[in-house]
């Protein structure tokens, strides 16, 4: 349903004014041409290429980022389709308010565009006029609709720029926000414990341990659980009875012989020089002391990267190779003969050749294809245990009848054995009483069925069932409420003068907490009622079974005129200016979508699904 209008509202005309003025002089024209269109906003088209582009590309990532297909209908109920299109009408909105305000580039910059990208160009770099034909007609283009595309977002971008050019915050924007994030305190803090209160708590009665149990009843709840029962095949319950030839050992040995059996290799960097004199005079002021290898790359304008060869083999180094292992720790060798010249060589690493026999790993390598045979057993089963399931196999039977294990959990999340399975954690989070058992297969190749026996709701057990644990925790609260009350009684005292010293306490001192600090032996609240505090006032925090009383000593602004200060503060500037221009463009996009009116084709998207289906 569209509503249909000219741009009116006096919010577009003024943002729209704006640019005009700061945007003037970029002309006006295109190349022309119409399509059929899945949607419109004011007279700015989606046509329906761009959107059935836009949306295979959107399908074809999610399928490469998922490794499997993602189908039209799994993205229309994901609402993949609504995401696209709502993303391509606001690229529109924008190109119509660029429409709007006169806004457009001209031939020369929508040529310079296209002669640039990569797609277009021949093997000599340059921009290829039969390359671009071609390639916009396999992409189902022709030249005047997407040279006219390219002209409106350029246009776009250039109001885009503009509104984000044009919004900056007030200077004392970035003065609070440095002032806020900067400001430091400095505290001192005692721990109130039992052993300060005039006497013990006395133990609760039994009127106060029923009266505690009957108003904290959720902190007994034993959790509710899924009873499930389940049959499961692990890699590992079936190594015991896989054999491995000891020739497909051997074969498999060879094939990772370049794994098992390494050659020595260097970390080497390689400077070359005009001619051996100047090579050996290099290197005869390295050993005297009066250079080294990274001032002689300095002197020539060279980095590391220009000379770094990585880790080779001797073979691999040529004639140079023999003298540059001969060293039995790093250094530079030289000079030698090389590709670049009479060179000197820098060993910066040595590891060692490693040659790991048959013997030594043959352990290794039947565990490996034990596994993968083990692996491969499991799912060739996975059919014929699925239809013994389809049936009417229970789990049981395929217990019995099979090398599947049969177990039971009373499940309430991740926890050791089969539940710490993600494939088995979301199967049972999901199992109703209605589903009958299927394979699944797990992360690691194991398959498993389940099925939900029962479904335990949370329950607070009798008090008589726990009533050591309510009576100690009884107990607790009226400790705490005790130590609390004395704690406020000397918070008080404190915030009026009162050494801690006076009231038999040894403070620990802070300094420097800022509001993004985590002060040690304060509870995490601490923070935030520290900065709520004025210069010599107190405060009692709950900490645990506890309390901590702080009083803030001191309160420090940051200098605003600190070498790092405006550095933050522009950082600040720009986050903020960026956000509002966001805003500013936004504002644009809803007012332009509500005056110009949004058309939807429904057929025409209907087509696009219909075809990528």
């Amino acid at each position: 349903m569209a509503k249909k209008g000219k741009a009116s509202n006096i919010v577009v005309w003024v943002i729209l004014g704006l640019l005009i003025v700061g945007l003037a002089g970029f002309g006006t024209g295109n190349f022309g041409g119409t399509v059929r269109n899945v949607a419109t906003v004011g007279e700015t088209e989606i046509s329906i290429n761009t959107y059935a582009r836009a949306l295979q590309q959107e399908l074809t990532g999610l399928s490469n980022q998922t490794g499997t297909q993602v189908t039209m209908a799994d993205a229309q109920a994901q609402g993949i389709d609504t995401a696209v299109l709502q993303n391509l009408l606001a690229a529109a909105t924008l190109e119509e308010a660029a429409r709007l305000a006169g806004l457009s580039v001209g031939d020369a910059r929508v040529s310079q565009q296209i002669v640039s990208i990569p797609g277009f160009q021949g093997i000599d770099g340059q921009f290829d006029r039969e390359a671009y034909e071609f390639a916009l007609d396999r992409a189902g283009l022709n030249v005047p609709d997407f040279e006219d595309s390219i002209r409106a977002e350029l246009a776009s971008n250039l109001l885009q720029v503009a509104v984000a050019q044009g919004v900056m915050p007030q200077p004392a924007y970035s003065e609070a926000i440095y002032d806020f994030l900067g400001e430091t305190r400095a505290i001192s803090f005692a721990e109130i414990g039992p052993d300060l209160l005039d006497a013990p708590v006395p133990a609760p009665t039994d009127e106060d341990v029923q009266a505690f149990y009957d108003e904290n009843s959720s902190l007994f709840e034993v959790p509710g659980f899924k009873a499930i029962t389940y049959a499961w095949l692990t890699p590992d319950m079936m190594l015991e009875t896989i054999d491995i030839d000891e020739d497909l050992l051997r074969e498999a040995y060879d094939a990772r012989s370049a794994e098992f059996n390494t050659p020595a290799q260097r970390l080497v960097e390689r400077l070359g020089f005009a001619d051996e004199a100047a090579a050996q005079a290099a290197r005869d002021a390295i050993e005297a002391g009066e250079t080294d290898f990274d001032t002689l790359l300095a002197d020539r304008g060279l980095t590391i990267d220009d000379v770094d060869l990585g880790f080779v083999t001797e073979r691999g180094l040529g004639d140079s190779g023999a003298d540059v292992f001969a060293l039995e720790d790093t250094g530079v060798v030289g000079p030698l003969p090389s590709p670049v010249g009479p060179a000197l060589f820098r060993v910066n690493a040595i590891i060692s050749a490693r040659t790991t026999t048959f013997e030594e790993a043959r352990d290794s390598l039947r565990a490996e294809l034990a596994r993968d045979r083990a692996e491969q057993v499991i799912a060739d089963e996975m059919e014929p245990l699925n239809d013994l399931l389809a049936g009417g196999a229970t789990l049981e039977d395929l217990a019995a009848e099979s090398e599947m294990e049969l177990g039971t959990v009373d499940w309430r999340g991740p926890e050791d054995g089969i539940a710490a399975y993600d494939a088995f954690n979301a199967a049972a989070q999901s199992v109703t009483d209605d589903d009958f058992p299927e394979m699944l297969v797990t992360e690691d190749g194991s398959i498993f069925a389940l099925r939900l026996d029962d479904t335990v709701a949370a329950v607070v057990p009798p008090l008589e069932d726990i009533r050591e644990d309510v009576t100690a925790a009884a107990h607790a609260a009226a400790t705490r409420d005790a130590l609390t009350a004395h704690a406020e009684t000397m918070a008080e005292q404190l915030s009026n003068g009162t050494d801690f010293s006076d009231l038999g306490l040894e403070p620990v001192t802070r300094d420097g907490i800022t509001r993004r600090s985590a002060v040690e032996g304060l509870p995490a609240v601490a923070v935030s009622e520290i900065f709520n505090l004025t210069p010599g006032a107190a405060t009692v925090l709950e900490d645990g079974a506890g309390v901590v009383i702080v009083r803030l000593e001191t309160a420090t602004k940051p200098d605003q005129g600190a070498a790092d200060a405006q550095a933050l503060r522009d950082a600040m500037d720009q986050q903020a200016s960026q956000a509002m221009a966001q805003d500013v463009l936004n504002t644009l996009v809803r007012t332009i979508e509500a005056e110009a009116g949004i058309s939807i084709n429904q057929a025409a998207l209907n087509a696009v699904h219909t075809q990528i289906q």
